[in-house]
């Protein structure tokens, strides 16, 4: 190869594996809607043997989620808490605020790739990246809203958003 041809083909290449998306390590976990899980956090009930952690502001987190001692927590913007029965009143207490108009938070399980429940999630946005790097090891991404467009308004249990209750 002409030697005059390699730096620029080398920078080339190094800018274009550079721009390349990483992908996400180990196997894809999910969440699957549970009303039960929903019940289980308004009514301030703190898991035995869960870790928990929510991300977004102290006062009023985006998400919350309890993972299974079993299981070590990774992710960026997730904040460890030991929360008590008051400390999950006073978040309920900001998140059902009938004085302002809000999107209702969710219960969801979070499910390992071979069908384990590794946790549960209470949020107000049912979209999250879940894997684990390992069987011990969850890697959980802060979450977002759903894309939504024609090709793609369903949720794990298959309804659309539109047919979707407010309470569920």
């Amino acid at each position: 190869m002409n030697r005059a041809l390699i730096l620029p083909v080398s920078l080339l290449l190094l800018l274009l594996t550079g721009c390349a998306p990483l992908a996400p390590r180990g196997q894809q976990g999910r969440l699957i809607r549970s009303d039960e899980v929903r019940k289980i956090f308004e009514s301030n009930t703190v898991l035995p043997d869960h870790a928990y952690y929510y991300t977004g502001p102290e006062a009023e987190p985006e998400a919350i989620i309890a993972i299974h001692a079993a299981y070590t927590m990774q992710g960026r913007y997730w904040y460890r808490v030991d929360p008590t029965p008051a400390q999950l009143q006073s978040w309920n207490r900001m998140i059902d605020n009938a004085h302002r108009f809000r999107t209702s938070y969710r219960g969801a399980r979070i499910m390992t790739p071979d069908g384990r429940q590794a946790g549960v999630w209470y949020s107000l946005f049912d979209h999250t990246v879940i894997r684990f790097p390992d069987e011990q090891t969850i890697l959980i991404y802060t979450p977002g809203p759903l894309p939504h467009n024609r090709f793609n308004n369903e949720i794990e249990d298959g309804r659309s958003f539109d047919q979707r209750s407010p309470g569920s």
